[in-house]
C-alpha cells in the first residue's frame, strides 16, 4: 500500500485474537473468557482512542503485545508505524521474550515502528536533534554526572547564591540543588529550577542568578553532559523552534500506544499532547494503566494535569486479575483509590497446587524494633511450612519497602526506617540497575547481579567497563566518558597495542563477569583498586587522582560487610534462608523495584517516610469499606499507591511485615476477622 494513501488502520478479528493468543503460547481462546464476555476482547478489538484501566494481574501488557502482534501482521505502510511509550522497556521485553525469534516480534523493533520509554522517545525525536542543531553532539543525559560538574564550577565560581549556601549544607542537599532542570512552560520559554526548595530563575532573564545558573548548565552541556529531565525542556524547544516536527510526528506515526499511563509527569503528559493532541486528530491514542498503581510521581503526591488518566468519557475497565485469588484482592482492594464499576475479581492462581495447603495462610508479623533483623528469618520459614521443595526452588519469592535507602543521619524513633534495617547486607545501589553507581564497587556488583539474573556473562562485562570508563572520564586531561552501547569493545579499541595494560583489563573482567568473584575489602585496597586505576589512565593518558577519583575508587563506608557466611557472599540481595543451607531464596528490594512483576509470595516491610508507611495506613487494613478521600492528603494517597502495587505482587501468600506496638488486642480480632494470621515476633 502506498504510504501516500489515505491512512486506515486495520481490523481485528476472533480469529485474528485467537493467532495471537497461539503466538504467545497461550490457548487459543485465552482472550474469550466463557462465551466471549472477556473484557479483554473489546479492548483488543478498539480501533479508536481509548483509556484502559486495568487492574494489576489483568495481562495488560499481554493484551498489548498481542495488539501490537496482530497489527503489525496487518500492516501495509513502509514509512508509518506504530508508537509505544511508557516509562520502562517492559512492552519492549515482552515482545523480545514471546515474539523476539518471530518475524512479527523483528519487524516490532525496528523501523517504521517505535518501541521504548517516553525518555528515549523525546531524546530521539527532539531533543538530540535539537541539541545536534546547536552543535552538540553525543549529549549524554545523565544527572548524577552533570549535577556534579555543574555543582564544582559553580563552587569554583566563587558566585554562589545566598540562598544555596542558606539552605543546601549538606553534600545530597548540594548535588540536589545544582541539578537545575530546564522546561518550556505556557510561553514556551527556557526556564530553570533550582534543586528541592523549587526556587524559579525565569522571571528576569538579566539576572545574575539566573546568567550565573545558565552559563553553567550551557558549560556541563558543553562537556557533554545535561540532566535527565532536560530531556523535555529540550523536545519543547525543539517543538517551539519547528513547528513542523509535531505534524511530522503524527505522519509518521498515526497510532500511539502508552502503557502505565497512570504514571506520567505532566511534563511527559505535556510533551506528549503537543506532539499528539494539539492541531491533529489524525493520531489514535490507547492509554493502558491503572490509578491504583503508581510508583514513579506518586511518592510526592502530583499526577499530571494535562490529559489526566483516565478521562472518563474513554474510559474501558479490564477488571479480572489473573495473577491472584480473590483472597488476595479483597485484602488489598480497599487501597485502591478508584474502584472498578465491576468490582476488585481474583480469578487466579491457575495452580493453587503450587502450596502444600489449599488456602495459604496469609500473614501479618508483628514485630518489636529491636527484633526487626528476626523479620526475614521468619518469612523464610513460613514459605518453607507452605510450599513444598519444588515451588521453593523455581518459585519467586520478595521482601519489599517504600523506602530502601538509608538516611544521612539514623534516627531511633523512625526504625524500622528502610529495607536496610531487616537486612544490613542489602545494597541500594545493586538493586537500581538502572541507575548510576556511586563507586567502581558498586558498577562491578551491579553487573555480577544482573548476569546472575540474566544468566549471561555480557551484563556483568559492559557494566564493569562502563565504570571503567567513568573512572577515566576523572582523570587529569582531555579524556570525555561518553553513553555507548558497547563499553567493552570501545575500551579494548583503545588498548589496541597496549598488552600489558589490555592483560589487566581482561583480568579484571575475567574475574569480575565470568567468575563472578566477589570483591572484598582486603582484595580491593591491595590489588583490584590499583589495577582499575591504571587501566584508567591508560585510556584517558593521564594521571587518576584528586578527590573525585578517590571518591569512586573507594570501596566505601556504604558498602556493605562481607563475611564467611555463604548467606552473604554474593552482592545479589537475594537472601537466603536458611544461611547454613539455603532452602529458599528471597529477593530484597524497594517497592518501586518490583512493579509489574509477579510473584510466588511477597512480604511487604514497614519503613518511614514522614511516618511509618504501614502503620499510617493501618485503617485500610483493618476496614475493608475504607476509601481514601480527599481530606486523606496526598501522602497518604502516594502511600496507598505505593503500597497497593507491594500488595498485589503475589499470586499465593500476602506478607506484611509491621511494628507490634501499632496495635492492641482489638485490633488483632480485626485483622483475623478480614482473613489475616498474625504472627507476633518478640
Amino acid at each position: 500500500m502506498s504510504d501516500q494513501a489515505a491512512f486506515e488502520l486495520p481490523g481485528i478479528t476472533d480469529d485474528d485474537i485467537r493467532w495471537a493468543a497461539r503466538s504467545l503460547g497461550l490457548l487459543p481462546n485465552a482472550f474469550h473468557g466463557e462465551e466471549s464476555a472477556d473484557p479483554r476482547l473489546g479492548v483488543l478489538k478498539s480501533m479508536e482512542s481509548i483509556d484502559v484501566a486495568a487492574c494489576p494481574g489483568s495481562g495488560k501488557t499481554t493484551v498489548l503485545v498481542a495488539k501490537l502482534a496482530i497489527l503489525a501482521r496487518k500492516w501495509r505502510y513502509r514509512t508509518r508505524g506504530m508508537c509505544v511509550l511508557s516509562h520502562t522497556n517492559a512492552a519492549r521485553h515482552e515482545i523480545e521474550r514471546k515474539l523476539g525469534s518471530t518475524a512479527i516480534g523483528r519487524c516490532l523493533l525496528s523501523y517504521p515502528h517505535f518501541v521504548g520509554t517516553i525518555h528515549g522517545f523525546v531524546n530521539e525525536f527532539l531533543a538530540l536533534p535539537y541539541l545536534r542543531s546547536l552543535g552538540y553532539s553525543g549529549t549524554q543525559f545523565n544527572t548524577e554526572i552533570s549535577g556534579n560538574k555543574l555543582w564544582h564550577l559553580a563552587w569554583a565560581s566563587g558566585k554562589l547564591p545566598g540562598y544555596f549556601l542558606a539552605n543546601f549544607n549538606r553534600p545530597r542537599d548540594r548535588e540536589a540543588a545544582i541539578r537545575s532542570t530546564h522546561y518550556a512552560g505556557e510561553d514556551r520559554d527556557l526556564r530553570f529550577t533550582v534543586g528541592s526548595i523549587c526556587k524559579m530563575l525565569h522571571a528576569d532573564k538579566m539576572s545574575d542568578t539566573y546568567e550565573l545558573v545558565h552559563g553553567w548548565k550551557q558549560a556541563v552541556l558543553g562537556e557533554g553532559y545535561a540532566a535527565h529531565d532536560d530531556t523535555f525542556a529540550y523536545g519543547h524547544l525543539a517543538l517551539v523552534q519547528y513547528s513542523l516536527l509535531a505534524s511530522i510526528l503524527c505522519e509518521r506515526f498515526p497510532l500511539v500506544f502508552m502503557d502505565e499511563a497512570q504514571d506520567n509527569s505532566e511534563e511527559q503528559s505535556a510533551i506528549i499532547r503537543r506532539v499528539f493532541r494539539e492541531g491533529t486528530s489524525r493520531v489514535v491514542l490507547q492509554r493502558f494503566g491503572d490509578s491504583n498503581q503508581a510508583v514513579f510521581n506518586s511518592i510526592y503526591g502530583k499526577d499530571a494535569n494535562t490529559d489526566p488518566f483516565p478521562i472518563s468519557e474513554r474510559r474501558r475497565e479490564l477488571p479480572n486479575s489473573h495473577r491472584f485469588g480473590q483472597k488476595i484482592a479483597d485484602l488489598a482492594d480497599p487501597l485502591g483509590i478508584l474502584p472498578y464499576d465491576s468490582g476488585f475479581a481474583g480469578h487466579g492462581p491457575c495452580k493453587h497446587r503450587e502450596a502444600k495447603i489449599s488456602e495459604c495462610p496469609h500473614t501479618i508479623f508483628l514485630f518489636d524494633v529491636s527484633r526487626a533483623t528476626d523479620v526475614l528469618d521468619s518469612y523464610g520459614q513460613l514459605l518453607v511450612d507452605t510450599f513444598p521443595e519444588e515451588v521453593l526452588r523455581e518459585g519467586t519469592f520478595a521482601a519489599v519497602g517504600q523506602v530502601h535507602n538509608p538516611p544521612e543521619e539514623e534516627e531511633e524513633h523512625k526504625k524500622p526506617h528502610h529495607v536496610r534495617d531487616y537486612w544490613r547486607q542489602y545494597d541500594p545501589e545493586v538493586a537500581r540497575r538502572s541507575a548510576t553507581p556511586h563507586s567502581l564497587v558498586q558498577y562491578i556488583s551491579c553487573g555480577i547481579a544482573a548476569a546472575e539474573e540474566e544468566g549471561e556473562v555480557s551484563p556483568a562485562v559492559e557494566r564493569i567497563a562502563e565504570g571503567i570508563l567513568r573512572l577515566a572520564s576523572m582523570a587529569n586531561g582531555e579524556f570525555s566518558y561518553r553513553s555507548r552501547r558497547y563499553h567493552h569493545r570501545y575500551i579494548r579499541s583503545l588498548l589496541d597495542g597496549s598488552d600489558d595494560i589490555l592483560e589487566h583489563y581482561l583480568d579484571v573482567v575475567h574475574a569480575f563477569a565470568v567468575e563472578r568473584t566477589v570483591p572484598n575489602e582486603d582484595s580491593w585496597e591491595t590489588k583490584w583498586k590499583h589495577q582499575a586505576r591504571a587501566i584508567a589512565e591508560a585510556l584517558a593518558g593521564a594521571s587518576v587522582s584528586g578527590d573525585d577519583a578517590e571518591g569512586f575508587l573507594a570501596w566505601g563506608a556504604g558498602q556493605p560487610t562481607m563475611s564467611d557466611t555463604p548467606a552473604l557472599q554474593r552482592r545479589d540481595n537475594i537472601y537466603r534462608y536458611p544461611q547454613e543451607a539455603p532452602k529458599v531464596e528471597i529477593k530484597v528490594g524497594s517497592i518501586h523495584s518490583v512493579k509489574g512483576q509477579t510473584h510466588t509470595a511477597t512480604l511487604v516491610l514497614e519503613s518511614f517516610w514522614n511516618l511509618h508507611n504501614l502503620e499510617s495506613l493501618k485503617e485500610w487494613i483493618l476496614d475493608p469499606s475504607r476509601r481514601w478521600k480527599n481530606s486523606d492528603g496526598v501522602q497518604r494517597k502516594s502511600r496507598l499507591k505505593l503500597h497497593y502495587v507491594a500488595m498485589t505482587r503475589p499470586t499465593h501468600l500476602l506478607c506484611l511485615a509491621m511494628k507490634g506496638s501499632s496495635f492492641d488486642h482489638d485490633d488483632i480480632q480485626k485483622l483475623e476477622a478480614r482473613g489475616w494470621r498474625v504472627m507476633e515476633i518478640s
